[in-house]
């Protein structure tokens, strides 16, 4: 099965569009048509539009039924740069967590939101997301105490409810 294929009789369960699934992450319904007609959906997409729209997908281990667990998925838009001559890039690092929501209703406080990242050689950083006009997003490396502190003040729940 195609992911085509999949996600009509997804859609058709849920009695909605392929379009009104595309904007449920914030697509275009030509990106999305685009990338079911080329065949090149990634399973990361295609697991993030299945959550927007509402559906859990649970992968689980035959042999004892233990749930097998999906990495947690970054909340922000992806952010790279080069800070100190060295890359950081948001989609080569496991997101640990942010303060989008931190009030409970507002994505952003006071313009701005941070969500913390790790990479593979241990390098903690946060991305810094700006809602202001003319603001571009970056990268601040941190120390792990300070990422500590983070998680301690907002937690690991990376989507918090909102109203």
């Amino acid at each position: 099965m195609k992911s085509k294929e999949l996600l009509t009789m997804v859609f058709r369960s849920l009695g909605i569009t392929q379009a009104d699934g595309a904007k449920a992450i914030s697509w275009s319904p030509q990106q999305l048509n685009g990338k079911l007609a080329r065949e090149s959906l990634r399973a990361d997409d295609l697991l993030e539009l299945l959550d927007a729209v509402g559906v859990d997908v649970i992968l689980s281990k035959r042999d004892s039924g233990e749930v097998i667990e999906f990495p947690k998925v970054s909340y922000g838009r992806r952010v790279r740069c080069m800070v100190n001559k060295v890359k950081y890039d948001t989609a080569n690092a496991k997101v640990l967590a942010n303060n989008f929501y931190a009030d409970g209703v507002n994505e952003y406080n006071d313009g701005k939101a941070l969500e913390l990242y790790v990479d593979d050689e241990g390098k903690y950083f946060f991305a810094e997301y700006s809602s202001w006009e003319g603001v571009k997003d970056r990268i601040s490396p941190v120390s792990s105490a300070e990422a500590a502190a983070f998680i301690e003040k907002y937690g690991t729940e990376l989507f918090r409810e909102h109203q």
